[in-house]
């Protein structure tokens, strides 16, 4: 067979097999319940550190900034915005010197996937916060806050507190 008849039949099998490829193919992985449950956890364990004031256990469900990329953490409110894990660390050490519960209603949480990998979560939360407990006082949010997959498990991405009355 000469060179041109075999170029021919090779572009003619990879077009018939590249045919038979659906247009979109279905991704790797889907959302499952068990990430739901994942997701709902890293929240939980956000609110659980955060009520107890463990710094370095709030910092754990962040999302880790990887070298050479950019640092994906931001916290939006009304008040203030932070924009990079060690600004919102600064800004809770701060915050935990004084009173700071933070108590989403475990009951009606819900976490919504995005993609396989990316999930919003929205907890109806009641935040307790003052420089002392003569001074703390208890408002309701509805907390917002996006969750990623890496590869240590789920963690935060994202938290946008937005006052609920």
């Amino acid at each position: 067979m000469d060179a041109r008849k075999l170029f021919a039949s090779l572009l003619l099998a990879v077009l018939l097999s590249a045919a038979d490829v659906p247009a979109f193919a279905a991704p790797l992985r889907q959302f499952s319940e068990a990430d739901r449950a994942e997701v709902k956890d890293v929240l939980l364990r956000q609110a659980a550190a955060a009520t107890a004031h463990d710094i370095v256990a709030f910092e754990q469900v962040l999302v880790p900034v990887l070298p050479g990329q950019q640092d994906p953490i931001a916290m939006v409110a009304r008040a203030y915005q932070f924009w990079g894990k060690a600004a919102l660390i600064d800004h809770f050490k701060e915050t935990f010197k004084g009173v700071w519960k933070f108590e989403p209603d475990v009951q009606h949480i819900k976490v919504i996937p995005l993609t396989p990998d990316v999930a919003q979560i929205y907890a109806p939360t009641e935040i307790t916060l003052g420089a002392s407990s003569a001074s703390a006082t208890t408002a309701p949010f509805l907390v917002y806050e996006v969750a990623v997959r890496t590869p240590a498990g789920w963690r935060i991405a994202s938290i946008v507190p937005v006052p609920a009355r």
